[in-house]
């Protein structure tokens, strides 16, 4: 399972968890135990739509604070399972998702687009 988190830094398990999504300074992926961080701007180069060059690192799960409705529509689409983040950094909120303890991600949580 690929789990995907948007981050405040590249600190590998101690990242600060963002309370943006489509615009996080970082992405960390996880899977089989190991993390990798991803800066937006390798990630994120402009060519249409942010959910789908976050979608191309292939999660099977998001864990995120915030997420506008076009992304969490086209998300829940293609089957990830996307939940609400609680904690401050990734080892936390990966430890909560483990145990069972987040919630799925209201549908009535995600905004309309922001642009920056």
């Amino acid at each position: 399972m690929r789990i995907l988190v948007p981050v405040e830094e590249n600190r590998g398990w101690d990242s600060p968890v963002s309370d943006e999504f489509g615009h996080a300074p970082y992405f960390a992926v996880v899977e089989g135990g190991q993390v990798r961080i991803f800066s937006n701007g390798e990630v994120i180069r402009g060519r249409g739509h942010r959910w789908e060059e976050i979608l191309s690192l292939g999660p099977d799960v998001v864990i995120t604070r915030e997420i506008g409705r076009p992304a969490y529509h086209v998300f829940r689409n293609r089957g990830v399972r996307i939940y609400l983040a609680e904690g401050a950094t990734l080892r936390e909120v990966l430890e909560k998702f483990q145990r069972g303890l987040l919630k799925e991600f209201p549908a009535e949580l995600a905004h309309e687009p922001r642009h920056h």
